[in-house]
């Protein structure tokens, strides 16, 4: 299964606490801790079939959240805009960055 892990990782921490317990895990140590399909499948006692759909599945979900919600999107447009507020270099901006990077 070819995917960005960075981005289901980043996908997870931002809308892990939106799907259950157990989609999270398993996604977790599919993407996070590098289990193969098959460990999962022994660990929960199911069918490799059975983890494939449930990462297909809760990957669409994931992306849907994120299609509605942007946070990432939203995230990486206001560290670009941070990114330039830094070239900037000056005193009452740099008071400001590290006001917003406190909050991201």
């Amino acid at each position: 299964m070819p995917l960005d892990r960075e981005r289901m990782s980043l996908l997870l921490d931002y809308y892990g606490n939106l799907i259950t317990r157990h989609q999270f895990d398993i996604m977790n140590q599919y993407f996070n801790e590098d289990y193969s399909m098959n460990e999962i499948a022994e660990e929960y006692m199911i069918s490799k079939s059975a983890v494939q759909d449930l990462i297909k599945n809760t990957i669409n979900k994931l992306e849907n959240y994120e299609k509605q919600i942007k946070s990432i999107e939203m995230d990486n447009k206001l560290r670009n805009i941070l990114d330039e507020m830094k070239q900037e270099n000056s005193d009452i901006l740099n008071k400001y960055i590290d006001k917003i990077e406190k909050i991201l």
